[in-house]
């Protein structure tokens, strides 16, 4: 039996909706389940390769990470919704900037606020 074209519209933006949700929760889940030290890790791992920190850069910047990623847990852990959480990760975030520029050189840090920018960019897009 064929479904009418308005309801395969329907069947299919109820599908393609419930993979939209299905896939961000997914990707919360993965955050929720991961520890402040492996997120640190990870960001440390990325930031060492993309960056080009020196030996001394990477312990600090490892430190730094595993600061910030344990005052994220909390908020990322809670029940808040989505806005307040977005507010209170936003403003640990500034910090953490405003404390990576002393340890990153003037052209690493420029290439890290490039960067930030188009992660930023690249997940509006995703948004839509």
């Amino acid at each position: 039996m064929l479904l009418k074209p308005k309801k395969q519209l329907l069947l299919l933006v109820t599908a393609f909706l419930c993979m939209a949700f299905t896939s961000l929760s997914a990707q919360t889940k993965k955050l929720k389940d991961s520890t402040p030290e492996q997120r640190a890790k990870m960001q440390t791992e990325w930031m060492k390769t993309k960056l080009a920190l020196n030996t001394t850069q990477v312990q600090q910047v490892y430190t730094l990470n595993l600061q910030y990623a344990q005052k994220n847990d909390p908020v990322i852990q809670s029940t808040e919704g989505k806005r307040a959480k977005f507010k209170k990760l936003k403003a640990l975030q500034t910090e953490k900037s405003n404390a990576l520029s002393q340890i990153l050189d003037a052209g690493q840090y420029k290439k890290y606020q490039e960067l930030k920018d188009q992660m930023v960019q690249h997940f509006k897009e995703k948004r839509k």
